[in-house]
C-alpha cells in the first residue's frame, strides 16, 4: 500500500513540473486541431461534395514559424481528391483561424509543391453550442498560401461541419 502511495505521489510530483515546464508553456501557443467531415449539394458546379476526411494541427512555435501537418480527403462527384502536407503559417483570432500549407502528396500531381490554405471557426463544445465550421481547401502559389494568413481574409464559402471537432486556442 505505501508503495503504491509513493509512486501515486511521484508521478503526481513529476506530472505537476512537466506541466509548469517550458515545453508545457509551449501548448499556451496559439493553435488549431481538429478534423471534420460534411456532406454538400449543388455548390462549386459539383452535384455533390463530400469531405471525407479534413485533419489538420497547427501550432506557432517559440520562434514565431507554423508547425503542423494536414490530410485531406474529399469526393466531387464521385471522384477523389486528396492532399496532405506540412503547416506553413497560421494566423488565430478568436475562435477562428487561417491555416497555410504546402501540398506535398495528392493523387493529383498538377497540385503538388502547391500552397493550400483553409479557415476554420471553434464554436465551442457540447451539445448547447453550433457547429464548428470550415472552408474546403484552397488551392494555389505558396504565396498565395502565405497571404491567406496574414491577411485572414472573411469566409467566401463557410460550412458548418457535419461530424467532427475543432479546436482554436489563441
Amino acid at each position: 500500500m505505501r508503495s503504491s502511495v509513493l509512486t501515486t505521489a511521484l508521478v503526481l510530483s513529476f506530472w505537476i513540473l512537466a506541466a509548469s515546464s517550458p515545453a508545457a508553456s509551449a501548448a499556451a501557443s496559439p493553435s488549431a486541431n481538429g478534423g471534420s467531415h460534411l456532406t454538400v449539394h449543388d455548390v462549386f458546379g459539383l452535384n455533390t461534395l463530400v469531405l471525407q476526411t479534413f485533419g489538420f494541427t497547427a501550432t506557432i512555435k517559440s520562434d514565431g514559424h507554423a508547425d503542423g501537418w494536414f490530410q485531406y480527403r474529399d469526393v466531387e462527384d464521385g471522384t477523389p481528391f486528396t492532399a496532405d502536407g506540412p503547416v506553413t503559417c497560421l494566423t488565430v483570432m478568436g475562435p477562428d483561424a487561417w491555416i497555410g500549407a504546402t501540398i506535398t502528396k495528392s493523387n493529383d500531381p498538377t497540385v503538388v509543391g502547391l500552397g493550400g490554405w483553409w479557415h476554420v471557426t471553434d464554436n465551442g463544445q457540447g451539445s448547447g453550442s453550433s457547429p464548428d465550421v470550415t472552408s474546403f481547401l484552397g488551392v494555389g502559389s505558396l504565396d498565395a498560401a502565405a497571404a491567406f494568413c496574414a491577411n485572414h481574409p472573411a469566409y467566401r464559402f463557410p460550412f458548418a461541419i457535419d461530424g467532427g471537432d475543432i479546436q482554436v486556442r489563441g
